[in-house]
This record gives structure tokens, C-alpha cells and sequence, in this order.
């Protein structure tokens, strides 16, 4: 009853200021998937890729694990560019390791830069950035020893021998750095549509707005999203978000407003795209 009336008389001109950043969000993320392909010498389209992002976004919320679950879905759209499926993998994890790397690369400095200075409640905020640098490495450490017919490459060999020629299929691509930072710089820009989100919702809602506790905000849900397996943290980014919105000093009701708005933004608009 107190949340309705708050988001009701949220300002106009800052809703249509997060809408805008919604959009820009999808097209950072679309864009991702057209550099990841670039770096493999795969041209896609952009309108492909928007729908390649939008329908993996949907289905992720529903499939265990969806994250990573999702990367296995090609529209029809695109299977009728006669890409092959090899080619099509390869790029999918090319884009989720960029999805990864910057959520270490942008959370690292937030986490030391803010988050240890102010609060010493967010210290357990280290527990989800080790866990990312885990996923990291052991993925870096999966693609270096499958390219390069290491042990793990040997011991699949033995066990699954008819694994290896899907993996050497799927290790043969030559990334092109040059193409593929340009993932890593429109998965930088994701990050930070997010912050401003939370920062556009604190605006709009006329409340205090702080773009370091927005980012510490964005950044710990983030950290749930990777790590939570169902409805990409549906339930537990709310409530983190509320409790390190309190902390900084908003009220309950300020801090579920925020959030609510903030989720309208991020999840429920590309989820109705």
C-alpha cells in the first residue's frame, strides 16, 4: 500500500530516462553477441542479434541454470543464415565469458573503491567476487587444456572418444582480439546501464541518489544473478537489494520502491521484448 503510491508519483521524465537505458542495455547486450561473432568471422546482423539476445533472455529465466542453459537456443531466424552449430557455440561462449570477466572487471574496484571504505557489512561481498575469478580460471583453464590436448583433453579422449572431434571442432576458431574487445567494452557498458538503473530509480522516485551505493547495489545483485540457478535470482536480488539499500540509510519502504522500479527497468521490460 505504501510502495504503489511511490512508484505512481515516480517523475515522468526520469521513467522515460531508465526506459531509454533499458534500451541501450539491449543493444549492449546485442552488441556483445555481434563482436563475439565478428571475432570468430562470423558477420551477424544486428537485428539477429537482438533477437538472438532477447529470446536466450526469456528462456533463461525458465530453464535451471539459464545463464548458461540459454546459450544452447538458436532462433530460427538465425539457423536460417546457414551458420553451423559449431560456429554458433563457439561465439555463445565467447559471450558468456565476456558477460563474466567485466562483472570482475567493473565489481572488483567497486567492491574495494566503496563497499570495504564505508560499510563492513559488505566484506562477505568478496565470497561472491572469489567465486567469479573461480568460474574464470577454471573456464580458461577448461579452454586451454581442450585447445592445446592437455590432460583434461586426454582423459575425455579415454572416456567419451566420441567427444574429441566435437572438441576439436569447437577449439579450431582463431579469435580475433582486436574484434572481441569490443565484447568486452559493450558488456562494460551492460554494467553500467545497470548502476544507472538503480541510480535513475532513485531519481525518479525523489528520493536521495547516490550512484556509489547504486553501484554496490547493482553489483551485489549481479553477483546473485551468476550465482543463484533459478529465474536469474528472482526473489534474491530483491531482497539483497533492499537490505543494501537499508544500510545506506533508506527506509524499507524507500528501499523495496527502488528495487521494485529497478526491476522494472532490468528484468520485466527485455523479458516483455
Amino acid at each position: 500500500l505504501q510502495i504503489i503510491p511511490q512508484i505512481e508519483n515516480a517523475d515522468g521524465r526520469w521513467l522515460l530516462a531508465g526506459f531509454t537505458v533499458t534500451l541501450l542495455y539491449v543493444l549492449f547486450q546485442s552488441g556483445m553477441y555481434v563482436s563475439s561473432f565478428a571475432s570468430i568471422a562470423i558477420r551477424l546482423k544486428w537485428v539477429d542479434s537482438i533477437e538472438l539476445f532477447l529470446k536466450r533472455n526469456f528462456l533463461s529465466i525458465f530453464l535451471p541454470a539459464g545463464g548458461v542453459s540459454a546459450l544452447a537456443y538458436t532462433p530460427s531466424q538465425l539457423r536460417k543464415r546457414n551458420f553451423n552449430k559449431t560456429q554458433i557455440h563457439q561465439a555463445s561462449g565467447l559471450y558468456a565469458f565476456a558477460g563474466l570477466f567485466t562483472a570482475f572487471l567493473v565489481g572488483f574496484p567497486i567492491v574495494i573503491l566503496f563497499a570495504l571504505s564505508s560499510n563492513q557489512h559488505l566484506k562477505s561481498e568478496w565470497i561472491g567476487l572469489v567465486l567469479v575469478v573461480c568460474i574464470l580460471a577454471g573456464i580458461v583453464w577448461v579452454a586451454r587444456s581442450l585447445r592445446q590436448k592437455g590432460k583434461l583433453y586426454d582423459y575425455l579422449g579415454k572416456k567419451i572418444p566420441s567427444a574429441v572431434p566435437l572438441i576439436d571442432e569447437l577449439f579450431a576458431a582463431n579469435v580475433n582480439n582486436k574484434k572481441y574487445a569490443g565484447s568486452i567494452l559493450f558488456s562494460t557498458g551492460v554494467e553500467f546501464t545497470g548502476m544507472f538503473h538503480i541510480y535513475i530509480a532513485m531519481l525518479a522516485l525523489g528520493f536521495t541518489a547516490s550512484f556509489p551505493v547504486a553501484a554496490i547495489a547493482y553489483m551485489v545483485s549481479v553477483l546473485l544473478m551468476i550465482t543463484s540457478p533459478f529465474l536469474r535470482g528472482l526473489g534474491a536480488v530483491e531482497l539483497s537489494l533492499v537490505y543494501i539499500l537499508e544500510l545506506y540509510g533508506y527506509s524499507t519502504v524507500q528501499a523495496l520502491s527502488i528495487t521494485v522500479l529497478y526491476r522494472v527497468f532490468e528484468f520485466w521490460l527485455p523479458m516483455v521484448f
